[in-house]
């Protein structure tokens, strides 16, 4: 399943944020992954502060380009936890070896983003929802959303 969204400001991400919330309720997984891609500056981490603010994360969620990964704890019905990934520096898959992605990209209870999946493709499950996010006319971002399996 596919939908599209035409987000103007970012704010309007919340739309997306409680649909993905509610196939993620409907199909009730353990785990949830949102695998974002996008060009430099289209939007994917300004996708996770949103999402990060509709899960009730209170500190200030910011790219981890240079760290790789950021955890975030909640206090949520549904999830313990939003796992915050950068895949944009790795210049191959080996390099995300130590974080243990295959163990954690299934954590029970976890809402995981990723940024950059396509550097770690063979890392992503297949039930990850891909989230697409192009830039249109006058800064409008397109946002394609991509159910998995």
């Amino acid at each position: 399943m596919e939908t599209t969204y035409l987000i103007n400001q970012p704010v309007d991400f919340e739309t997306v944020i409680n649909d993905i919330l509610r196939y993620y309720k409907k199909n009730k997984d353990s785990f949830l992954v949102l695998a974002l891609e996008g060009d430099l500056g289209a939007g994917k981490t300004t996708f996770t502060q949103q999402l990060g603010r509709v899960l009730g994360v209170r500190e200030s969620i910011t790219s981890p380009t240079f760290t790789i990964m950021k955890q975030y704890a909640l206090d949520h019905t549904d999830f313990d936890s939003l796992v915050h990934i950068d895949g944009y520096r790795f210049e191959s898959e080996s390099e995300a070896e130590p974080l243990h992605l295959d163990e954690l990209l299934v954590t029970p209870r976890a809402i995981i983003c990723i940024e950059w999946p396509e550097r770690i493709a063979s890392c992503i499950p297949a039930e990850a929802v891909m989230i697409s996010i192009t830039i249109g006319d006058k800064e409008q971002r397109i946002v394609q959303v991509t159910y998995g399996e």
